[in-house]
């Protein structure tokens, strides 16, 4: 008895992978083309499809979540069942980072999963793979292997590769049905799938048309989602304090919900409420779905759903508040700036209803941002050599960047700061930071925009996520801008003076001051360090109320 091990993520299946498992399946291996080492004798009796990353979902590299990928592989086995008599199991397989051991992993993890019910050696498993590198893997294993799509080095795939079908699929869209090509080259059963679950290939479209997703399903590949929400969530009673007048019960939305931490303590306060969250981050929607696992939100009901802010969600006048907690300068920041926030609070307006709120707490800029000032900062509290270098690794330039003064942590902010959006041709020029080392007082100094010195300022702590937040502008609108655009998208603005426990209010964010920016960076209107300039505000509460 020899078994068929079918390990892959299984995007879905093709009728090129269906005609060679029907070569091979109820049949002896003798004669067939194989790599790697030799093939076990008896009849190939029992296929395991060893569905990888099954953990994971909500990016182009696996759009599908384990459920619906297993219910298609389910299908697919039927077929071969029915029509050779041959047993099948599926095993969802967790993701593992990039290894050499990943073969060896996928083998010890069906083990774990089926409780060492299924132990598979190279005397009676033959593995099924087209990936020249795992190719490789599973030889050195002493694995024989059928290369199914793969022909040989340097040579085109004898067919299409189910990631190829998922890439046609979404760029035909609603109209994927009626491609011949895609029809003839997916697996029946696949195709019945999608036929019977349309969300599925919505879903797959949705993603793959996300202009600001990237492949693993986020805004950016260089956040660290672990330090990003432990961060958040060491102020979360702070940022409830503070939106907590503007909450009208009802269907309430964060929109930038990140791992849910914020509506875990909106249920507290709001247990009849209905929660929703939204996120892009596929892995802000897996943290916020262990929350719920874990009991976080009560008997509140709380739903999560990863999309685009930019685009329609809910129905119009649906939504009682929407809130939006340091998301609207991450989409002018990764989007079309002006243009794309003035979107977003059209869309804001066109959800909520009457009578219903938006609650904005983010950053904010100041009307003074393109004036010429000396910024004086730190040269004694750290490194002031190499401030240039090139350091590999999230964690290396963390712990390297925290070893530099702030004068040369300047330095490398001026070299860094929206490089990343230039290279990739989404910002132009205008976005280069630009400074002359200058004196103030006899102290080095640099004269430059006082919005770069901010901007500067704001972020020069934020060393653990450093490359990701040199992709974020926050001084771009004063609050009176802010105000203005939620004026002309139709909120009428909830005013301090008018409502003084509710309204809306720019704010220097003292905190911050006493940990981070004081003693390190100062502001002058003069070259002799006569004339102090005070720090602008940093943050901001905007509450706007749909008429």
């Amino acid at each position: 008895m020899t078994t068929l091990l079918f390990p892959g993520r299984h995007l879905v299946n093709t009728r090129f992978q269906e005609a060679c498992l029907l070569a091979v399946l109820g049949r002896p291996l003798a004669g067939l083309p194989t790599l790697g080492g030799p093939a076990p004798g008896g009849a190939v009796t029992d296929v395991v499809f060893a569905v990888t990353s099954a953990n994971q979902s909500h990016s182009r590299y696996n759009p599908l979540p384990f459920h619906a990928r297993a219910l298609g592989v389910d299908r697919f086995g039927r077929q071969l069942r029915e029509a050779l008599g041959v047993r099948y199991r599926i095993v969802g397989v967790p993701h593992f980072d990039p290894t050499e051991r990943f073969c060896a992993h996928i083998l010890k993890a069906i083990a774990e999963e089926t409780e060492d019910d299924l132990t598979l050696s190279p005397t009676d498993t033959v593995v099924v793979c087209s990936t020249p590198g795992l190719i490789e893997e599973w030889a050195e294993l002493g694995f024989c292997v059928l290369p199914a799509e793969f022909a040989g080095p340097d040579l085109p795939p004898l067919a299409e590769r189910p990631i190829d079908l998922v890439k046609r699929l979404a760029e035909f869209g609603d109209g994927w049905s009626q491609d011949p090509g895609l029809r003839q080259a997916l697996a029946p059963a696949w195709l019945s799938l999608f036929l019977d679950f349309p969300e599925l290939p919505r879903r797959i479209t949705r993603l793959y048309r996300d202009p600001l997703l990237t492949d693993s399903g986020s805004l950016t590949e260089t956040r660290d989602y672990g330090t990003y929400a432990r961060a958040m969530d060491s102020i979360i009673d702070l940022k409830f304090q503070e939106i907590r007048p503007g909450l009208t019960p009802g269907k309430i939305v964060d929109e930038g919900c990140a791992d849910g931490g914020l509506l875990a303590r909106i249920a507290r306060d709001h247990p009849d409420s209905d929660l929703i969250g939204i996120d892009i981050a596929a892995e802000f929607i897996a943290r916020a779905h262990e929350r719920m696992r874990a009991g976080e939100f009560g008997g509140t009901f709380v739903h999560f759903h990863q999309r685009n802010l930019l685009t329609p969600i809910f129905r119009p006048g649906s939504i009682d508040t929407t809130i939006c907690n340091s998301t609207l300068h991450e989409l002018w920041s990764y989007g079309e700036g002006r243009s794309t926030v003035e979107a977003y609070l059209a869309e804001k307006f066109r959800q909520t209803r009457a009578g219903g709120t938006l609650v904005i707490r983010d950053v904010v800029g100041f009307a003074e941002r393109d004036r010429e000032v000396w910024m004086v900062c730190d040269e004694a509290d750290g490194s002031n050599e190499e401030p240039l270098r090139d350091v590999s690794g999230a964690q290396a330039l963390a712990t390297y960047l925290e070893g530099l003064s702030t004068r040369a942590r300047f330095l490398r902010f001026a070299r860094d700061f929206q490089a990343a959006l230039r290279a990739q041709g989404r910002r132009g020029d205008e976005t280069r930071v630009r400074y002359e080392e200058a004196t103030v007082g006899g102290r080095p100094a640099f004269r430059l925009r006082f919005q770069d010195g901010v901007e500067f300022m704001t972020k020069m702590t934020y060393v653990d996520n450093w490359d990701s937040e040199m992709n974020e502008s926050f001084a771009f609108w004063g609050f009176d801008e802010w105000k203005e655009a939620l004026h002309r998208a139709g909120f009428h603005v909830v005013e301090s003076s008018v409502e003084p426990t509710l309204g809306s209010r720019a704010y220097l964010n003292a905190w911050r001051v006493a940990n981070d920016f004081k003693d390190r960076v100062r502001f002058f209107a003069d070259a002799q360090g006569e004339q102090p300039l005070p720090l602008p505000p940093t943050n901001m509460i905007l509450i706007g109320r749909k008429p």
